[in-house]
């Protein structure tokens, strides 16, 4: 509609330059009055797009967020998995620390904490979206600049500090690992696996697989950030919430 209003001014205005039925001074003032009416229909135009514009950003803006709520609220239920693992895997590591290599253990008993020994589990957070919003540049659109920034050291902070933390918890475990794989004279028996766990260097590399406190802070430092943005992006669309529930 606006371009319409364009397009007939601006013919206007070629038209009275044609005209020689009036004198320059009552043309020029008609065509300052079509220039008037083209300027201020061009910045409607513009102005009318840039409202658009900014309504459709923010419908993105919305539908990314609340895709986010639930992303985090995947990865908190994650969190806690993992420090029930972790406290599970703790409690595994001192079990097997205080058997007394002179004594025969329950096959079955010393085997399973032994299996446990070897197993892990690491925090993959749902990153998908947040990385595709990033990738697309649409991250500024994000009006909420307190808001932005909490999601901004959630993903590029924290989930970083527990990856670190993680990893030097995993080369312990390599380290533990390659230990029983090269300690082996024999067969993978179980008097040969009591032999190695009950070793002084078994006893201190099972010591060392204790998860650091560290990682625990890390993991309850990345609960508590989510917790708040999720409570803020509730904050921000309560219609949408309440349409979930």
């Amino acid at each position: 509609m606006a371009e319409q209003e364009i397009a007939k001014h601006t013919k206007k205005v070629v038209q009275l330059m044609g005209k020689s039925e009036h004198g320059w001074r009552h043309k020029l003032g008609e065509m300052g009055l079509e220039i008037v009416t083209i300027v201020f229909a061009v910045s409607l135009s513009i102005w009318l797009h840039s409202l658009g514009e900014h309504r459709h950003e923010q419908q993105q803006v919305r539908a990314f967020l609340l895709g986010l709520r639930h992303d985090i609220g995947s990865d908190l239920d994650m969190i806690k998995e993992l420090n029930q693992a972790h406290h599970e895997y703790d409690a595994n590591f001192v079990y097997l620390g205080k058997f007394d290599p002179r004594a025969t253990p329950d096959p079955q008993t010393f085997d399973a904490a032994y299996q446990r020994a070897d197993s892990n589990y690491f925090f993959n957070p749902l990153v998908s979206r947040y990385q595709g919003f990033k990738s697309s540049g649409k991250l500024g659109h994000i009006e909420n600049e307190a808001l932005l920034d909490k999601i901004l050291d959630l993903y590029e902070r924290n989930t970083a500090a527990i990856k670190s933390s993680e990893g030097g918890w995993h080369s312990n475990q390599e380290i533990f690992r390659a230990y029983i794989e090269n300690g082996l004279t024999g067969e993978d028996s179980l008097a040969e696996r009591y032999r190695l766990i009950t070793a002084p260097k078994g006893k201190r590399l099972l010591r060392k697989q204790i998860t650091f406190p560290q990682l625990y802070e890390r993991y309850n430092d990345y609960a508590t950030l989510g917790a708040e943005i999720i409570k803020e992006i509730e904050h921000e669309y309560p219609e949408a919430v309440q349409e979930k529930k």
